[in-house]
């Protein structure tokens, strides 16, 4: 039997087993199997077993994926806390108001939608934005309210604002005004992709939540390149994510 058969075999038989009520320990040795292994077992399942394992295999994948997410944000916080970054007692409601509740709020949202990575690394930037060491009760009322408005974007409108920050901090543009379709070229461009009819759409949607500058002239077909067409809020947002990033992935080593 060769490697690659191997690795999808032996998913598959922990995936048989697991799908049975009582099987608690065969499905969690089956979740613990690199994620190609499971879409393999779980693809390969579904085309030959029962039609009644249909139902039970789409809740294994929904907990597969919110158990990696789980791991993932639990992890992070544990870094940050042992690097002195996040209060050990940042849950505690009556030092930090809006500690447990941001926590509750970020671990709802990975048990009801499983955000995808663009959505969560926003989402645990804000939350960490809120619960840093030394913030201000300003900062974490900003960062609170900052935490809403990343539940309520898209991670094409991450990435979007995302993209504008990359243009933001590399410098590269004049601080003029630019044609909307032009300026959403050079997004396009950043993002790797050109499709002016989605960028458009996000370009719309983070606007009404203040995170980009308004258009300009009367037929609202111009976009002010000063700060990369970024709000001060879209700024703030931007480097809530910038910040957070380094401080997981270059001081904890996480990743």
């Amino acid at each position: 039997m060769g490697k690659e058969e191997s690795i999808v075999q032996k998913p598959r038989t922990l995936l048989s087993e697991a799908v049975l009520p009582q099987s608690a320990d065969d499905l969690a040795k089956f979740m613990d199997q690199p994620l190609t292994a499971i879409a393999e077992a779980i693809t390969g399942m579904l085309a030959a077993g029962p039609t009644s394992w249909t139902v039970m295999a789409g809740h294994i994948v929904q907990a597969i994926l919110k158990g990696k997410l789980y791991e993932q944000v639990s992890q992070e916080i544990k870094q940050l806390r042992e690097k002195g970054k996040i209060p050990d007692d940042f849950a505690d409601e009556k030092k930090h108001k809006y500690g447990f509740k941001s926590w509750v709020e970020l671990l709802t949202i990975i048990d009801e939608e499983t955000p995808d990575s663009d959505r969560l690394e926003a989402l645990k930037a804000m939350f960490y934005g809120i619960n840093k060491v030394n913030a201000t009760d300003g900062e974490r009322i900003a960062g609170y309210q900052l935490f809403q408005i990343a539940k309520k974007l898209t991670s094409g409108q991450v990435l979007y604002l995302r993209a504008c920050y990359k243009l933001y901090t590399e410098g590269s543009l004049q601080a003029q005004n630019m044609d909307v379709v032009q300026w959403l070229g050079r997004v396009g461009q950043v993002l790797g992709h050109n499709v002016i009819g989605l960028l458009e759409q996000d370009d719309n949607a983070v606007r009404d939540y203040g995170l980009v500058t308004d258009r300009l002239t009367m037929d609202r077909n111009k976009i002010s390149t000063r700060d990369a067409h970024l709000s001060p809020l879209g700024l703030i947002f931007c480097k809530n994510i910038e910040t957070y990033h380094q401080e997981v992935f270059s001081e904890c080593g996480a990743g």
